[in-house]
């Protein structure tokens, strides 16, 4: 159903419309965001529109037939949400007192592993000037090579309310949004209604709207866009790279004749779980490369067993992989990934602990693998791959291996993003085998 349908038939249209304003203030914070008036007035904006979502809800309490109790389980599951009780606080301090006490801050923190624990410092925007505190706080020598080899200054702006210093402000009111996004959906079940869709650029993203908290996709790795990333061997800032991947009819039947591919018998599998899928993708990028002698790295968001997303991620230095896998777990929010498979070219070598930080390329007795590796919301991680022999201008594959709940720490932004506990496997291991 279009919106305008929906509109016309829905009893809760102007509920509706109400949370479609919220979105919309939420998107003039965000475009404002480096202007302290116009981000001001969007977010106490945002804040106190969304209040109203429910206060229009109530007005429609007739239209129910079971309005009371189902609204009290409501009331009580977001009064015992700390975030959202603050909403309410802050729009009786907006409209009784006057503006939220929102700071501007420069967060700055070193990436350099595939873990939230690099050194991180918050100060007023106004008295950032270097990173050399962060430089200074590590202590061991060995990290502080890797870092200054392979890791990465990320800056970002960010608002933060002095009685809400846990959150930045656009991101809470974005998660407020998703909470009272899903009161509203349930309100028209209740009514036996058939939700809001949720449209973004004519693609519906409905499906994901669970994993996500109600939130929209835009809401989602919004912090991206005001960040600015510098590599710290060189100083240079770093642009990531990632391309969504679409599917054409023309050049899917193209590849099919220089792989020599089936489109119809790419998915053989008739086994339920993602590993079929990976199972059948890996045969698929075999025979890819035994034709072009390489392969790009390429992910595959997984809903069930359906492809939900697809995305080329090109990395140009090491330390981008850190970053890239963070977008990537963004994604996996964005589009309610159950299941991720990344296909592409490691280098592997066995772990040296005298030399923790060294990578699997500069080890002298490495070797070079085509791999595919599925990781899940639930299951143990399983990764395919073989042998890639390069003999002067002849590259050939050995035989697939597999290899089950191997330490597979790129994929660490991704469980997080799951809520899913890293194993403590992960968190011992210094260095990746695969890199």
């Amino acid at each position: 159903m279009t919106e305008e349908k929906h509109e016309y038939h829905c009893p809760l249209s102007a509920v509706d419309r109400r949370l479609s304003d919220v979105h919309r203030h939420w998107h003039e914070a965000e475009r404002g965001y480096f202007d302290p008036d116009t981000f001001r007035v969007a977010i106490q904006t945002a804040i106190q529109t969304l209040r109203t979502v429910s206060f229009i809800l109530q007005s429609n309490k007739r239209i129910f037939s079971n309005f009371d109790p189902w609204y009290e389980s409501w009331q009580l599951k977001l009064r015992a949400d700390p975030l959202m009780r603050w909403m309410v606080d802050a729009r009786n301090r907006i409209e009784k007192q006057g503006d939220l006490e929102a700071h501007s801050f420069v967060r700055a923190e070193i990436v350099a592993s595939y873990y939230e624990e690099g050194p991180r410092i918050d100060v007023p925007a106004e008295l950032f000037q270097s990173p050399a505190e962060l430089i200074n706080s590590i202590q061991s020598e060995e990290l502080r090579k890797h870092v200054f080899k392979d890791g990465i200054l990320r800056i970002q702006r960010r608002w933060v309310e002095n009685s809400l210093p846990d959150y930045e402000l656009l991101d809470a009111v974005g998660i407020a949004y998703g909470k009272i996004a899903e009161l509203v959906v349930d309100a028209h079940r209740e009514l036996g209604l058939e939700p809001p869709s949720t449209m973004v650029n004519d693609v519906d993203h409905t499906s994901g709207r669970e994993s996500r908290g109600g939130r929209l996709p835009c809401m989602i790795g919004h912090g991206e866009s005001r960040s600015h990333d510098v590599w710290l061997a060189t100083g240079q800032a770093m642009e990531l790279t990632q391309k969504e991947v679409e599917i054409d009819l023309a050049e899917t039947e193209q590849a099919a004749k220089r792989y020599g591919l089936s489109p119809k018998d790419m998915f053989p599998s008739t086994a339920p779980g993602p590993e079929s899928k990976l199972n059948d993708l890996f045969a698929t990028a075999r025979k890819m490369f035994l034709v072009d002698g390489h392969h790009i790295t390429i992910a595959f968001l997984l809903k069930g067993t359906n492809i939900a997303h697809i995305s080329t991620l090109a990395v140009q230095e090491h330390g981008e992989k850190y970053l890239v896998m963070r977008v990537l777990a963004n994604e996996v929010i964005k589009h309610g990934a159950d299941a991720v498979i990344i296909i592409g070219e490691v280098w592997s070598a066995r772990f040296d602990p005298s030399k923790p930080y060294r990578r699997a390329v500069d080890a002298p007795d490495k070797n070079e693998f085509l791999t595919a590796t599925l990781v899940s919301k639930t299951g143990d991680p399983v990764q395919l791959h073989a042998q890639i022999i390069r003999d002067n201008n002849v590259t050939t594959l050995a035989e697939t291996e597999i290899l089950r709940d191997q330490a597979q720490v790129a994929f660490a932004p991704i469980y997080s993003a799951w809520g899913r506990e890293i194993p403590s496997a992960w968190i011992n291991v210094l260095g990746s085998q695969d890199q």
